[in-house]
């Protein structure tokens, strides 16, 4: 009985790191929205209403950033008509460039949030024993 009460409490810890996830990937991008039309590749400076959330972004968020040019953030950048190129050069057109070599796995910049992916993926296999153990 302790132990199904113990999986239960780990699942549902589970389930609460995974909603956390999601919702600071929920505003990362609604940070982002007033650069959109600077991400189809229109010329010209985009204003401050673009840049302050950016910059933000870049300071208290760089897995986002690291997540969007991953491949899979591209592939869906490219599907929703974002000019890949057109995104990486943002920062640059804000004045606060980024190097995107730090979003490599191993790096000190975003190996906090590969580490959050990888764990939440293991989490994830562990929780699914749970219940099969539960049901």
């Amino acid at each position: 009985m302790e132990m199904k009460l113990y999986q239960t409490a780990s699942i549902c810890l589970l389930l609460l790191m995974i909603q956390s996830a999601e919702a600071q990937d929920r505003k990362c991008i609604k940070k982002l929205l007033p650069c959109m039309k600077f991400l189809n590749g229109t010329r010209g400076n985009p204003p401050d209403s673009c840049c302050k959330p950016l910059k933000d972004v870049i300071k208290n968020m760089p897995e986002c950033l690291c997540q969007m040019v991953s491949i899979k953030g591209s592939n869906a950048a490219e599907k929703a008509g974002i000019d890949i190129n057109a995104a990486q050069m943002l920062p640059a057109r804000c004045g606060q460039p980024v190097n995107y070599m730090g979003c490599l796995k191993g790096a000190s910049s975003s190996s906090g949030y590969s580490m959050k992916s990888s764990s939440v993926k293991m989490l994830l296999a562990v929780a699914s024993l749970f219940s099969a153990q539960l049901l």
